[in-house]
């Protein structure tokens, strides 16, 4: 297991859960209800919903998972059915405020106990962890490599060992590529740390520079697939029927909607591009030949990968230069599970629009080779 995947994981508990202040929250919320002047149902109703918009949110962010991950001790918190015991209690119409109370805090003291018992396990494991990684700095050299993740987690692509070795093949060449789009020396060889299971976690190092420029160009295309799917989950529906049938309004609807779905590539090869071009003015540039090929095929495999539902994480980021900003590696992540959240609001039909248009074909392989 790699360190620093570990290491991301349980950051992932700290700042979604402790940083965030949820579980100082959830103890606060069984505190408040245990006084007689809050056991009404609004204001128990209302803590409960925060609770359940936080649980969706660990969902989106694939806390749970995480968890699974780095906990032997103790179950993670995520995985007590807490959001579905809030919703069944939350429905019954015909609960009065003292069983609701009841019920409310069984579900709060049980919450707040696994809370507590998950950081104190990740705590002990981040204080064994941390002793055998370096320091942020220590990857800072223009010579270091960084640490990078690929999450898949779509059964086209894991499903079989030939079609996961092609996958593989596939981004290997295209990282190749991407280090020759912005830099002139040859890449090395990109290094296999290791795969880890559940989703298929294959965990990689690449030249530090490299790292940070595709994190960038992921979110790239990350924001402009998510402005997409709250366009499709949302806003056209509401567009649409304020046009009130009419048609050619209508069909420049249909037309934007093309454009958009256009634009997740476009965007990740524009992006390269113009990456391309300011790294034309370092003191080793990359070979212009070419450029707009590389780019076109690095856009091309990154949109398979995020349409898909697969991630990449930076794992050993850089430190922010505010101290009150996130660092990139979060930004990813934040990116990612927006993406997440709105793509369950499709409907079958819309996705299965989107693998259609931009998921790489045994064909369309064939023809890399």
């Amino acid at each position: 297991m790699n360190i620093e995947s570990l290491l991301n994981k349980i950051k992932l508990f700290e700042e979604l859960v402790i940083e965030s202040g949820f579980k100082r929250d959830v103890t606060d919320y069984q505190q408040s209800i245990g006084q007689s002047q809050n056991q009404n149902l609004s204001f128990m109703k209302e803590r409960s919903e925060e609770i359940k918009s936080n649980l969706k949110f660990f969902d989106d962010n694939s806390l749970d998972s995480e968890l699974k991950i780095v906990l032997r001790e103790n179950k993670p918190f995520t995985s007590l059915n807490t959001l579905e015991e809030l919703e069944e209690l939350d429905s019954d119409k015909e609960i009065d405020a003292q069983k609701y109370y009841q019920k409310f805090n069984s579900i709060l003291s049980r919450l707040n106990k696994a809370i507590q018992s998950n950081e104190s396990e990740l705590n002990t494991v981040r204080a064994t962890l941390e002793k055998y990684v370096s320091k942020d700095e220590d990857f800072e050299s223009d010579h270091e490599q960084a640490v990078m993740s690929l999450i898949f987690k779509d059964l086209e692509s894991t499903g079989s060992l030939q079609e996961f070795s092609k996958v593989l093949h596939r981004w290997n060449r295209t990282l190749l590529i991407y280090h020759t789009l912005l830099k002139k020396e040859s890449p090395k060889e990109i290094s296999l740390v290791e795969i880890q299971n559940s989703s298929i976690d294959v965990i990689f190092n690449i030249d530090f520079d490299i790292a940070i420029d595709l994190t960038e160009l992921i979110k790239t295309g990350l924001k402009v697939y998510g402005a997409y799917l709250l366009y499709k989950s949302k806003t056209a529906k509401e567009i649409i029927s304020s046009y009130m049938g009419n048609k050619k309004l209508i069909e420049s609807e249909k037309e934007r909607e093309q454009l958009m779905l256009d634009n997740i590539k476009d965007s990740i090869k524009e992006k390269a591009l113009e990456q391309h071009k300011e790294n034309l003015k370092s003191d080793s540039p990359p070979l212009k030949t070419g450029a707009t090929k590389k780019a076109e095929e690095v856009a091309k495999v990154i949109t398979d990968h995020i349409v898909k539902g697969n991630e990449v994480k930076l794992l050993t980021p850089p430190e922010p230069e505010e101290e009150d900003e996130p660092d990139i590696s979060t930004e990813l992540r934040t990116e990612t599970a927006t993406v997440r959240e709105r793509w369950k609001k499709l409907d079958d039909k819309e996705k299965q629009l989107l693998l259609d248009k931009y998921t790489i074909k045994g064909e369309e392989y064939k023809k890399e080779e």
